[in-house]
């Protein structure tokens, strides 16, 4: 994992901006990658295929776990693949 802070940085797909974010790739099973996970996250594309998923760095709440708040980085038993990954 990769985490980039830059107060003038933008997203890899310069849509939005993001001042802190991870970087990870689509068969990570970590929060940044779950059906479940809530946080800002978008793809990164390698040979027209979704490679990296670049997830905003911070804590949110997790569908799965209500009363537990994960980063993009934390793990549990109930990963699912997000089902915006094909």
């Amino acid at each position: 994992m990769h985490i980039h802070f830059d107060q003038t940085c933008e997203a890899p797909e310069r849509s939005k901006t993001m001042a802190a974010y991870g970087t990870f790739r689509v068969t990570d099973k970590k929060c940044a990658t779950c059906n479940y996970y809530q946080g800002a996250r978008r793809f990164g594309m390698q040979a027209n295929k979704p490679y990296y998923v670049y997830a905003a760095a911070g804590t949110t709440p997790c569908l799965a776990n209500p009363n537990r708040k994960v980063t993009a980085n934390s793990r549990c038993l109930s990963w699912q693949k997000w089902v915006s990954i094909p």
